[in-house]
């Protein structure tokens, strides 16, 4: 495995790795692990997730009014059992979470393991972050038309964040938005609150912050007492990781 480049503003080691059935590679409490995998399968592999999911997921499944849907959460929810499966040393389908007040999955109280995940999907596109100690919040966005303008009140934006993004021009403005809000959700989800906390607003230092540090791909910041980073994503994504913990090296895992 070769490690990236590194730019002197970055305080964060990124390295890549391939998906190995063989198991997960090594963790500890300065590491995090960032996985990525498409959501649009073969039948194959399709029925491998199928058979892993609970009577609960299967509820969950059929409540999809379209095939399509249905089909991508199948395949997260079956690849989420499988990664974390090979870090617990479990079958995918022996894998239990329990969810929190706000609805972010956890790991079921009786796996002792000071493992945590974090979990997000935006179109073809699925990321999970794995660590030890603090939870991590982990948030993606498929880039897109915000149709901001004449339609801003959608999105709750107070009248000085109205302001910043009106001296924004596309494409750059959908650009800003999708990444301010992933590092608004990322926060949150760190915080466990996941999109309750967010209360549809975009933080004015958000924009500010990636403006400042926009070439950096894995540049950390501290907000609300988390350490963000942006992730370094497939063409078409941007996604922000946001850990209590001060990490000395992300890995990014891919599905071969």
């Amino acid at each position: 495995m070769e490690r990236a480049p590194r730019s002197p503003l970055i305080r964060t080691e990124t390295r890549h790795c391939i998906w190995s059935d063989c198991g997960a590679p090594p963790l500890d409490g300065t590491v995090l692990h960032v996985w990525t995998w498409n959501l649009d399968v073969d039948q194959r592999r399709l029925s491998r997730y199928e058979e892993v999911l609970s009577t609960e997921e299967w509820r969950r499944v059929r409540r999809y009014a379209s095939h399509l849907p249905a089909r991508r959460f199948i395949v997260r929810r079956g690849m989420l059992r499988c990664i974390l499966g090979q870090y617990l040393d479990q079958p995918p389908q022996d894998v239990r979470f329990v969810y929190n007040p706000h609805g972010k999955p956890l790991l079921a109280p009786e796996i002792s393991t000071d493992l945590h995940f974090s979990l997000s999907d935006s179109g073809v596109l699925a990321v999970l972050g794995v660590g030890i100690g603090e939870p991590p919040g982990i948030d993606i966005e498929r880039l897109r038309p915000i149709p901001l303008a004449g339609g801003r009140e959608s999105h709750d934006l107070p009248p000085r964040e109205v302001e910043n993004f009106e001296r924004v021009a596309e494409p750059e403005l959908s650009h800003e938005f999708l990444r301010a809000w992933t590092r608004r959700e990322a926060t949150a989800k760190a915080e466990g609150a996941g999109l309750q906390l967010l209360s549809g607003k975009v933080d004015l230092d958000d924009l500010a912050v990636l403006q400042a540090h926009d070439s950096d791909e894995a540049s950390a910041h501290r907000k609300r007492g988390c350490h963000l980073h942006q992730l370094a994503l497939p063409e078409g994504y941007v996604g922000s990781l946001a850990t209590r913990q001060k990490l000395l090296e992300i890995c990014y895992c891919f599905l071969d």
